[in-house]
């Protein structure tokens, strides 16, 4: 049967273990990649497919659709 001591000690031998090995080129290379790349806001629209070019209305204003009238 084994003790919390021993499964400590297990568990520090194989994690020195690992820690001895170093990683592949690839997981290395993946590892030190950037983690969030910077986008502008034009950027995200385009990538979900929103045309960019037609512009917004600066007033604020909603035109194209009929509002609720009680």
């Amino acid at each position: 049967m084994r003790t919390s001591k021993i499964e400590r000690r297990i568990g520090r031998s194989n994690c020195d273990m690992l820690a001895s090995k170093k990683p592949d080129a690839k997981a290395n290379e993946r590892f030190h990649t950037p983690a969030y790349q910077s986008y502008s806001v034009e950027d995200y629209l385009r990538k979900m497919g929103v045309d960019i070019t037609k512009g917004v209305d600066a007033g604020g204003a909603e035109t194209g659709r009929k509002q609720y009238q009680e």
